[in-house]
């Protein structure tokens, strides 16, 4: 059996966004290489990064339009949808950057900045309070312009 082939315990993430903290062998934990350490460190900071992105954006377009409809969640998930459709295909297509690297933005800053949660949330609350209308907009908003512009970075992606 390879280190790669081992059973896995719970724990972070792995090299392709699985669950995993260390292979077992026999019932000994087996150390995660440098490697997985440093992809780990580099989701975690990059997440940290989106979130921290995703707060400020988000809170500056809420204040600035002065709305009680979620204008500053929407807007962190299409720039979400467009940007990680255009760098996740450029890095792919084109291989600049390490998969530890595209992990860190794909999986890190993405998964800290876009905020499907949110969107849930906010579209709940909007119908349990009977505006379906409002409701109905946001989320067809988000989903179909979210899709447009997840199309719209992969294809300007694969223009380089």
């Amino acid at each position: 059996m390879t280190p790669g082939s081992l059973p896995l315990r719970f724990g972070a993430l792995g090299s392709r966004g699985f669950l995993l903290a260390s292979r077992v062998q026999h019932d000994r934990p087996v150390r995660l290489r440098i490697g997985e350490t440093l992809q780990l460190a580099l989701i975690a900071i990059f997440g940290a990064v989106g979130t921290l992105a995703r707060y400020g954006l988000q809170g500056l377009v809420q204040v600035r339009v002065g709305s009680a409809f979620p204008y500053g969640t929407l807007l962190i998930n299409l720039t979400g949808c467009f940007f990680l459709g255009l760098i996740g295909q450029f890095t792919m297509n084109r291989m600049v950057l390490s998969p530890d690297w595209r992990g860190a933005i794909t999986i890190g800053f993405f998964g800290g900045y876009t905020t499907f949660s949110s969107f849930g949330w906010e579209a709940a609350k909007m119908l349990e309070d009977g505006e379906w209308l409002r409701a109905s907009v946001y989320v067809g908003a988000s989903v179909m312009a979210g899709l447009l512009l997840s199309v719209a970075g992969i294809r300007l992606s694969n223009k380089f």
